[in-house]
């Protein structure tokens, strides 16, 4: 192609641009000049915008650049830049960016003394940036920037702790940095970025609300024609080409698209690569090259599922999941916000080693694979930092999205678990039993938790684990008291049958032995029967011990015209309770069971969303009925015993044929899940209820139509003709009819 020598790729994908790239960063130039115009104003800035808005490239590759410059009057061009995120540990992350050597002028090999050193100086006291800055003794006319990036970083690590010392910690952060622009002796600047969603949050913290309502910068929506800069501009500074046709469908294809720009950048980052590779290539990036990687709509998700895909091993993908369950995260209210983590904290909750773990983190940042970060060429060590290249990959990734819900999930079972174990451990609440219990056991066995993960929501890992094992326990050793209690109940039952029987058989030996002239000689008969009988059930063995007595009582009951109700009561002991078969098949809770009217079919209805049917002469399955979306909560069959009825969560009742096994219609109505269905005794009318509070009864005259298979299609047409009220979901009836006729 024309373009084999043009290798760099000058679209970064989904991370923000670096201030080094602020040469293919177009499309925002008005809007660096008013960064920079507020920003000497009032010394303090935040840009607000919505997640994809583009903030942290806005500042990165377009603020810095320019101050850099020189084009803040009356500032100059000397700046040192401390730039960082606040994390887990706000303060400490701040003296770590100021005790960087391209910001303290410390040598390298001093920068621990100096990051110690200044984080004592940060910790005195509301002044005590003014004072490290002071203490660094920086050149004359130099000012520092303090960047905070992903600001909402700091309602995360306050809210998601008890711990007053650290609430402390973040409102001594923002003191830290309202305290040194509100001062005129050392010229310091502070910018932060965050998210818009973020801003009523900032109330938590005295003077925020006013800093930033006199000097913030809501990032605007670019407009159509500095899309078309962002896009044709790197092109053209990479010696590249794009056609026309392709800038207007990636135009349109944006929209207002909420995540527009970071998505964007990664579909032309792949979009390049496949331009690149392609030998036929001459007019320069085309539309079949866009088409190839999916769109803006797919690129991203496709990509993500590819290298999720090609990793070596079952394992290696286990790693891949829970490191990003690791680096996401569902707060309070539903918002998706990212979670940066220790490469050794991730180790730990994998259960994994620091290379096994680099591996697949290597296959998410690789050349154009800008999922995570620190970017490609950063040497990972244990104390490295990882994190999401962009909130937009949980929205856009679906696979990612769904890894957040489940997280979001497990994490509410193991604190509501944990709480609780607190709570039983206080004397204030009690083990947990079913439903809960069943759930806490369930989450275990496919969450399979550690304490490392369980650190990062409450660290009572072990005291919770013992509360769920102590619960497990307490409810089997109440499951076995019920179980000795039954048994106890059916001894009673036998002995109490026993001395029934034995009364059968002394007053039958007594009838025969006045037959048989021989009374004396069948009472010793019939009393060392009755002890033996007894002497069995005091002895506490089982009841097939006791079959001989009951043979003899048989012989002699069959010899007599006695009252045989003693051995009735028996018999109905021996079958009382007793399993005669079990069925297996569903994949998850079965909601609900019924007998065909001729009792040789059994229908189930499970919360893996199908229906089973089983004969009860053999227990196999018969056939499963796959239709509805959601939990089939119940079933019913039809009084002549050819149709099934379902209700389901998925709002619908289906009518299935038990001849075929297919589904003859679906009834659409209710506003919620159906929990009920019931047929008539004539079989015309079935009646639902739902959870949307009603229960409706629909006629179920049109299946009537079923009657007429076999007749002439003419007669099924004129009937249609004569019943309006038939919809015509329903006028196909004939053509089956009539390939049935």
């Amino acid at each position: 192609m024309i373009a084999t020598e043009i290798r760099t790729n000058p679209f970064p994908g989904l991370r923000p641009f670096d201030e080094d790239e602020s040469n293919l960063f177009f499309g925002r130039e008005g809007q660096t000049d008013e960064l920079m115009r507020r920003l000497r104003r009032h010394r303090f800035l935040a840009v607000v915008g919505t997640s994809g808005s583009g903030k942290s490239s806005l500042v990165q590759a377009g603020l810095l650049p320019s101050l850099y410059r020189g084009f803040m009057t009356q500032a100059g061009s000397s700046w040192r830049v401390a730039l960082l995120r606040p994390g887990d540990n706000p303060i400490a992350n701040l003296a770590e960016a100021l005790s960087q050597a391209n910001v303290s002028g410390s040598p390298i090999e001093d920068a621990e003394i100096h990051r110690i050193v200044t984080e004592t100086m940060l910790r005195r006291g509301a002044l005590g940036l003014v004072e490290t800055v002071q203490h660094a003794q920086m050149p004359e006319q130099t000012n520092l920037l303090v960047v905070v990036d992903q600001f909402e970083e700091l309602f995360r690590f306050k809210q998601g702790t008890q711990d007053p010392e650290v609430e402390d910690e973040a409102a001594a952060f923002v003191k830290l940095l309202l305290a040194a622009t509100q001062q005129k002796g050392v010229p310091i600047f502070v910018v932060l970025t965050m998210r818009s969603d973020f801003l009523g949050d900032c109330a938590q913290f005295r003077d925020l609300p006013e800093a930033i309502n006199e000097s913030q910068y809501l990032i605007p929506r670019m407009t159509r024609d500095q899309q078309r800069s962002a896009i044709e501009g790197p092109v053209a500074v990479a010696r590249g080409k794009i056609t026309p046709r392709l800038v207007n469908r990636l135009l349109n294809d944006v929209g207002d698209n909420p995540d527009q720009l970071p998505v964007l950048q990664h579909a032309l980052m792949r979009t390049w690569e496949k331009w690149v590779e392609d030998p036929e290539a001459i007019e320069g990036l085309d539309l079949k090259h866009y088409e190839a990687i999916g769109g803006i709509g797919q690129a991203l998700s496709q990509h993500a599922n590819e290298i999720y895909d090609q990793l070596p091993s079952d394992r290696d993908r286990e790693i891949a999941e829970k490191l990003f369950k690791c680096l996401t995260e569902k707060g309070a209210d539903n918002r998706g916000i990212r979670r940066p983590t220790k490469l050794r904290d991730i180790c730990a909750v994998t259960e994994a080693d620091a290379e096994a773990v680099i591996e697949v983190v290597e296959a998410f940042r690789g050349h154009g694979k800008s999922f995570i970060m620190p970017p490609v060429g950063d040497v990972l060590a244990e104390e490295t930092v990882l994190d999401i290249s962009h909130e937009s990959l949980m929205r856009v990734w679906q696979r990612l999205g769904n890894w957040v819900e489940q997280e979001a999930q497990s994490a509410q079972t193991y604190r509501r678990l944990a709480e609780t174990a607190a709570l039983q451990k206080a004397g204030k609440a009690g083990f947990w039993r079913d439903p809960e219990l069943t759930i806490g056991e369930q989450w275990r066995k496919e969450s399979q938790p550690n304490a490392a993960w369980a650190k990062r929501y409450i660290p009572t890992f072990d005291e919770a684990m013992q509360f769920l094992a102590a619960s497990v326990a307490a409810r089997d050793a109440e499951k076995a008291e019920k179980e000795a209690a039954r048994r106890r109940e059916i001894r009673t039952a036998w002995v109490i049958t026993a001395v029934s029987l034995v009364a059968v058989v002394v007053s039958s030996v007594s009838w025969w032995i006045a037959w048989n002239q021989s009374k004396q000689a069948a009472l010793n008969q019939a009393e060392s029967l009755g002890r033996y009988s007894l002497s069995l059930f005091d002895s506490g063995k089982e009841l097939e011990a006791f079959v001989p007595a009951i043979q003899a009582g048989k012989i002699l009951q069959s010899q007599t015209t006695t009252n045989p109700e003693g051995m009735n009561a028996l018999q109905e002991v021996l079958v009382e309770g007793r399993e005669q078969n079990r069925l297996e098949g569903h994949d998850n809770y079965v909601w609900s069971v019924s007998f065909s009217p001729d009792g040789k079919t059994l229908a189930t209805g499970s919360r893996d969303n199908t229906i089973k049917l089983w004969s009860l002469e053999t227990g196999k399955e018969i056939r499963t009925l796959k239709g509805h979306d959601n939990y089939v909560r119940s079933v019913s069959f039809s009084p002549d015993g050819k149709t099934l009825a379902t209700g389901s969560d998925d709002k619908t009742i289906k009518l299935w044929s038990l001849e075929t096994g297919k589904e003859i219609r679906t009834l659409k109505g209710h506003d919620n899940a159906v929990f009920s269905v019931s047929f008539s005794p004539d079989g015309k009318t079935l009646a639902t209820g739902s959870a949307d509070n009603t229960i409706k009864l629909w006629s179920l005259d049109l299946l009537s139509l079923d009657a007429l298979i076999g007749r002439n299609c003419d007669i099924v047409r004129a009937y249609l003709e004569n019943n309006p009220k038939v919809e015509d979901s329903d006028r196909h009836l004939c053509d089956g009819i009539g390939k049935q006729k």
